[in-house]
């Protein structure tokens, strides 16, 4: 999934905790950046395999299939100690462990997730400012319900 997939989706989620009084908007923020800031793994590890700190090149190199660089927090071991560190966290700081539990636990079940019941496998390439985008119209598609039931949410 693409990185404002991971933002709405994790935003999504968390606005439904705002909803039954368990986090603020404030959190609820927060929550969807780090949904979307667990795939910064990606550039981490392209930094390292080529080398290079070029974002458009890494980014471009993904969506191409050139390149896949999901680092261990993407694996059963991330999981395991981003689990661990959220238990951690439930016993230390409430706060931070509802933004780091919605938001990892969210990220990791759209990666996971086959959703595309509908089986849509049409892409559509966007290009703006050197970066390609090859996002399937299931993703676009997802991307409108969940920017749909956000408004519902926060209204």
């Amino acid at each position: 999934m693409y990185p404002q997939t991971h933002f709405l989706f994790s935003y999504f989620v968390a606005l439904i905790f705002v909803k039954f009084g368990i986090i603020n908007f404030k959190t609820a923020f927060f929550v969807a950046l780090v949904g979307l800031l667990i795939d910064t793994d990606h550039y981490i590890t392209f930094i390292f395999k080529y080398k290079k700190t070029d974002f458009k090149s890494a980014w471009n190199k993904a969506v191409k299939g050139l390149y896949r660089g999901r680092s261990f927090i993407h694996y059963k071991i991330g999981f395991v100690l981003a689990t661990m560190i959220i238990v951690l966290l439930f016993f230390t700081n409430k706060n931070l462990f509802w933004i780091f539990s919605i938001g990892y636990y969210s990220h990791m079940f759209l990666d996971y997730a086959h959703l595309n019941i509908l089986k849509i496998r049409e892409k559509m390439t966007i290009k703006e400012f050197g970066i390609t985008e090859r996002i399937n119209k299931f993703e676009i598609l997802l991307d409108i319900f969940l920017v749909i039931g956000i408004i519902l949410l926060v209204l």
